[in-house]
């Protein structure tokens, strides 16, 4: 998934998502792998002219990764990361 033009996220957003991912006790082991599916939403949402803001924008994210043989599991650590995103938005 994702080119090598794979979006960075902002410093500020990542250090923000990081400690809200430490308040809502994700352990410290699996932050690269929210932070990898954040970047793999903002990189969807470009490519496919959806705001990385609007929340009608998960469900065709996770149906890419279905077809793109992400398992179950992933599929919903995907969800996860990207909702503690929107929970994030919530609180500016």
């Amino acid at each position: 998934m994702g080119g090598e033009h794979m979006q960075a996220i902002l410093p500020a957003l990542r250090t923000r998502f990081e400690n809200h991912l430490r308040i809502k006790t994700i352990p410290d082991h699996l932050l690269w792998a929210y932070r990898k599916w954040l970047r793999y939403y903002f990189d969807y949402c470009e490519k496919y002219y959806f705001s990385s803001r609007d929340q009608n924008s998960l469900p065709p994210f996770i149906g890419k990764l279905r077809e793109k043989k992400q398992t179950e599991q992933q599929q919903r650590q995907g969800a996860e990361a990207i909702n503690l995103y929107y929970e994030l938005l919530g609180q500016e």
